[in-house]
């Protein structure tokens, strides 16, 4: 019982840390096969309070006094690498990278600098890691909870790989412009648009309003 509710934990804040920086699964689970991607390590996560790092050996409740958090990708699918990304806290006890990434650390603070992060030891005292099947059920489990299927959503179609759409999805629906988003996704060209979705109600509000305007127009060609 202990060991699910401590993977179910290590998943939510794995969820968090991947909206927020636009992770592609990857890039914080274990692969059966190899791959160019390195998941990220407990040394590949930075801590800062006041723009000093804090030490991952410190106890818990110092952790989460942090108020900032840098993660660096080593290397990634599309061959990128030393990718750095950084959020300051976004102040919200439920849906914090900084806070999540601090229980992150804490869980294998006494490990090795390369364990990876999602990395838990269970009841039995066997070392475990959060997988991208246990993600693709946490999400699935959330969206039953939020009746999302009345509102249109197939939860055939909710994977681990949601969490990168939906990210992009969030930044443009906020405002923020596609180089913000490029930038957060570490996308060189403009297939991120692939996950702007149009089926997203709000991403195309007003427009039909907008298009039935009568335009005058005076056309200067020949």
């Amino acid at each position: 019982m202990l060991s699910g509710l401590k993977r179910l934990r290590m998943t939510g804040d794995l969820v968090v840390l991947a909206f927020f920086f636009l992770l592609r699964v990857g890039e914080y689970t274990p692969s059966s096969g190899p791959r160019r991607t390195v998941p990220l390590r407990r040394q590949d996560i930075k801590l800062w309070r006041n723009s000093v790092i804090l030490s991952h050996s410190e106890p818990l409740a110092v952790l989460l006094t942090a108020d900032a958090v840098t993660i660096c990708l080593e290397n990634q699918k599309n061959g990128h690498k030393n990718a750095t990304l950084h959020h300051t806290t976004s102040g919200d006890a439920a849906l914090d990278p900084v806070l999540s990434a601090a229980h992150l650390v804490f869980e294998i603070q006494q490990r090795a600098a390369t364990t990876p992060i999602g990395t838990y030891t269970d009841a039995a005292g066997a070392v475990r890691q959060v997988q991208a099947a246990d993600v693709r059920a946490a999400l699935r489990t959330g969206a039953i909870g939020d009746n999302l299927e009345a509102h249109g959503y197939d939860l055939s179609r909710i994977g681990s790989h949601s969490l990168r759409s939906g990210g992009a999805m969030h930044l443009k629906l906020a405002g923020y412009d596609d180089g913000i988003i490029k930038k957060l996704g570490r996308w060189s060209s403009n297939t991120y648009l692939h996950y702007i979705q149009t089926q997203i109600g709000e991403f195309s509000a007003g427009i039909a309003r907008n298009m039935a305007r009568v335009l005058r127009f005076h056309n200067v060609g020949a």
